[in-house]
């Protein structure tokens, strides 16, 4: 799912994009090595790392807006994978392709279903053995290998259902982050400043793990420089991004192998059929 964490952890990365142009295992654009997170500085450590010649990025939440909370329809992350096959010919069913779970393969015979859930353990033939067992208890059906045979069928339709990762939105956000650039001098913080604002500016989306995203705006602050700490060398330069993001759901979804369709007829008779 994505929430405020992820959103974080994603800004902190583009940030770090813009600062090491060419990985992290090469010095940075501002020549000093540079540390950059979520969440506020402790004192101790900003103090200890600056005095060192490391700089720090900042990354920490503000303001949020409420935006709505009307739920998204459904979409998929990862589509279901169907590595089985059922192939019916006349009277038979040939089990093929490669075990894997979770998959269900089912039959409809004679308007009745039979659905088997694949195992960790199953091989085709093991399949066929299972499907094989399910029609039996209805009419005659025997398996040898990969292949069930149901000598009395009138009909037989096949059907293979996998399992899908399908997220939606629950509500939606506009959060504010204070990014700020922490140095031992105005010299370092200004130039490593001008560059992660001109950077962020670029970047109007922020990709998220669960395959949603999010819209990114900077924003100008009327008095960015805070040098406030400038007696212990500790020199502060502040922006501002906006970022409107979802709160997602993710969910396990399986394909349906089989419908049922209740019909009632006059005289209190209801007739059922299998789609």
């Amino acid at each position: 799912m994505a929430g405020l964490a992820e959103v974080s952890a994603a800004l902190v990365a583009r940030i770090a994009q813009i600062v090491y142009p060419n990985g992290t295992g090469q010095l940075p654009i501002a020549g000093q090595a540079i540390k950059i997170y979520g969440g506020w500085p402790t004192p101790d450590q900003l103090a200890k790392d600056l005095k060192a010649g490391k700089q720090h990025i900042s990354v920490f939440p503000r303001t949020v807006k409420y935006l709505q909370s009307a739920k998204s329809k459904w979409r998929t992350i990862t589509p279901a994978v169907h590595t089985i096959s059922l192939t019916v010919v006349g009277q038979t069913v040939t089990v093929g392709g490669t075990v894997s779970t979770p998959q269900n393969a089912s039959l409809v015979v004679d308007g009745r279903a039979y659905p088997y859930a694949v195992q960790a353990g199953d091989t085709l033939a093991s399949i066929a053995t299972a499907l094989a067992a399910l029609v039996a208890a209805d009419q005659a059906a025997t398996s040898v290998g990969t292949v069930v045979t149901i000598p009395g069928a009138h009909a037989i339709s096949q059907r293979v259902g996998g399992r899908a990762i399908r997220t939606r939105d629950v509500r939606r956000q506009d959060q504010e982050f204070l990014i700020s650039v922490w140095a031992n001098c105005f010299e370092t913080r200004d130039p490593l400043g001008d560059a992660v604002d001109a950077g962020l500016a670029r970047i109007d989306r922020l990709d998220l793990p669960d395959g949603s995203y999010a819209n990114l705006r900077s924003r100008p602050l009327s008095n960015p420089w805070d040098d406030d700490g400038q007696k212990e060398g500790v020199y502060r330069r502040n922006l501002s991004c906006w970022v409107e993001f979802p709160t997602t759901e993710v969910q396990e979804q399986y394909e349906v192998t089989q419908g049922q369709v209740d019909l009632d007829l006059p005289g209190g008779v209801t007739k059922t059929t299998i789609i």
